[in-house]
């Protein structure tokens, strides 16, 4: 993936590839812009009339510090007499103007400096639903020292603003727990001389009231949002919700229902993710069976998990997080009240040491499920007839070959990116997803040596969505997940100054294996980027397999974007994670006899 300076000047001329800006013309808001290129790597490079390094790749760098509203990047190249030259530009974004205000006379209702009314429709949200207890922020201009009111038809009628300062005017409406349905304009009153009064509308509709609905989740993929926030990878989530799941629906914004798991937590949800009912009942008290712990059947699809069952009248909404150090999964039920006088635990259940449960509120029935092993190896709920919910908790793997951990291990490869998500952009212009696939198929590769089957989530430059990869790793069987990627910056941080290799996890249960590969791929002598969790990736969700992002290095920097283009250190990054994996399964995986982990 390298050429050699000699090979590169015999059959390529002067050229000049510029990587960022990607266009000609790019509007950009900000003080400081990375700009970034390649070149023949003996050649000298200049942006802006400064001379700036040329690496061994034929990569440049370099900053720029927009100070016009449109500023030039000169990029030129010379080598041996000859020189190339390409102009883009930065252009900051127009301010927006401020709409003016629009006066009306109480009167004749005609435009005058004297009366007026101006709804603000800033704080009102045209995608929002307010639900119970929401607040609707209600705030008008209008000529100061007057009595001004608003009216939501059919509901509240005259409602006096307080005049927070001269002519700025407020109120807060607060939705009760079944006011009825309104959608529609708010009205606003100003009270002139011998009663008269002048009305205005609100530019901006409202949704409110008409809840709670009842809402049944319609697919296997659905997930809980903790809240609203987002960022390119998506909002923060509190995992899986199982399909068939009843919800009490409470609001609306920016497609996401927001639903009501107990009388003090909320979370939000897909519109897509759930059918509404046309009708709403009160909550009936949902009291809980016993439990039962037991170990899967054989040849059933859980041969080799523990089994936890709960009894419960209808399927409700749960969620799940994990310990370590004692191990433990702790599953909130919500809606439930505890009625749980006893319970099983079979003998031959050798993956649970205990459950306990305490209710911690109105409506959320809290399980404790303490582990024998070592280490999380995957763990899922699902719902079965009604609403028996089950806790499917996977005994760690059974080592058959001291010398050789990962015999017969089934290992899932993921080569992030493919088709058209190229993800980061090198300077030479080398794309990430061609640097995940070459790493991959060296892991591959080396993980066939080591004697493990290998499960490839994509083999070729083919675009998979996240949910297909997961199916594939589902579907094989896969015991355990490495998702190799390409660092990057964003537009404002200097190249040259970011670099390091970095893993990633998002529950707490597979931390472990990430601080592994971290570790190993330090060994490197490649800087600390960071171990990272509540890691939003969606490949670092799924809670029935470990799982680990490993971001190989910044593809970003010049220097070590070198690395990641050399077939040699591919192949070192590789064997690199071939031996974290190997250290995980030794020392968390289950020997059979004594005998046999002697010989480790």
């Amino acid at each position: 993936m390298s050429l050699s300076s000699s090979v590169w000047a015999q059959y390529n001329p002067l050229s000049l590839g510029i990587v960022i800006p990607e266009q000609d013309t790019v509007e950009y808001p900000f003080s400081r812009y990375r700009v970034a290129a390649h070149t023949d790597p003996n050649a000298q490079a200049f942006i802006n009339g400064k001379q700036v390094q040329v690496y061994s790749s034929g990569a440049f760098v370099d900053m720029v510090f927009p100070t016009e509203q449109i500023t030039p990047i000169e990029f030129m190249v010379v080598l041996d007499g000859d020189t190339v030259k390409q102009t883009r530009y930065l252009v900051k974004p127009s301010a927006s103007q401020p709409a003016s205000s629009e006066l009306v006379d109480l009167g004749s209702k005609e435009p005058t400096k004297k009366w007026f009314i101006e709804p603000n429709a800033d704080p009102l949200n045209p995608d929002q639903w307010y639900g119970p207890g929401d607040v609707i922020p209600i705030l008008a201009q209008a000529t100061p020292g007057k009595q001004l009111s608003y009216s939501i038809p059919g509901q509240h009628t005259h409602v006096v603003m307080n005049e927070r300062s001269p002519g700025v005017y407020e109120s807060y409406h607060k939705v009760g727990p079944y006011d009825p349905m309104f959608e529609g304009n708010i009205e606003f009153s100003l009270k002139g001389r011998w009663f008269k009064r002048s009305k205005v509308t609100s530019l901006e509709t409202v949704k409110m009231g008409g809840l709670p609905k009842t809402g049944v989740v319609n697919t296997s993929n659905a997930y809980l949002n903790i809240g609203l926030g987002s960022d390119r990878l998506g909002g923060a989530k509190y995992g899986s919700i199982y399909e068939g799941v009843e919800l009490t629906i409470v609001g609306e914004q920016s497609g996401l229902y927001k639903v009501a798991l107990s009388p003090s937590l909320h979370a939000w949800i897909p519109t897509s993710f759930v059918d509404v009912k046309e009708s709403f009942e009160l909550p009936a008290q949902s009291l809980s069976g016993n439990i039962r712990i037991a170990a899967s059947k054989e040849n059933s699809d859980l041969q080799g998990s523990d089994v936890i069952t709960v009894s419960l009248p209808k399927r409700l909404p749960y969620t799940v997080h994990t310990e370590l150090d004692p191990n433990r999964i702790i599953v909130d039920i919500f809606g439930a009240t505890s009625n749980t006088n006893w319970k099983i635990l079979l003998d031959e259940a050798t993956g649970i040491d205990e459950v306990r449960w305490r209710q911690v509120e109105d409506g959320r029935l809290r399980l404790y499920i303490d582990l024998t092993h070592k280490r999380h190896w995957g763990y899922d709920v699902e719902y079965g007839w009604r609403g028996q919910m089950r806790i499917i908790v996977k005994h760690p793997p059974v080592i058959e070959d001291a010398q050789k951990p990962l015999k017969n291990r089934i290992i899932a490869v993921d080569a992030g990116h493919g088709g058209r998500n190229n993800g980061a952009l090198g300077s030479t212009g080398v794309m990430e997803k061609e640097v995940a696939l070459a790493i991959s198929k060296k892991l591959e590769e080396l993980l066939v040596e080591a004697g493990a089957k290998v499960v490839m989530t994509r083999t070729d430059d083919s675009y998979l969505y996240m949910s297909e990869r997961a199916e594939i790793i589902r579907t094989n069987k896969a015991e355990l997940l490495v998702s190799i990627h390409a660092n990057s910056i964003g537009y404002a941080t200097d190249p040259r100054e970011m670099k390091g290799t970095g893993s990633f996890y998002k529950h707490m249960a597979y931390k472990p294996l990430a601080e592994i590969m971290y570790n190993k791929m330090r060994e490197l002598g490649l800087d600390d980027y960071g171990l990272t969790g509540s890691f939003n990736f969606s490949l670092n969700a799924p809670t029935d397999f470990p799982n680990v992002l490993v971001e190989t290095a910044f593809l970003s920097n010049p220097e070590e974007e070198i690395f990641l283009l050399d077939p040699y250190y591919q192949r070192r990054m590789a064997q690199q994670i071939v031996e974290g994996l190997e250290e995980y399964y030794t020392q968390y995986a289950h020997w059979p006899i004594e005998d046999l982990e002697a010989d480790k």
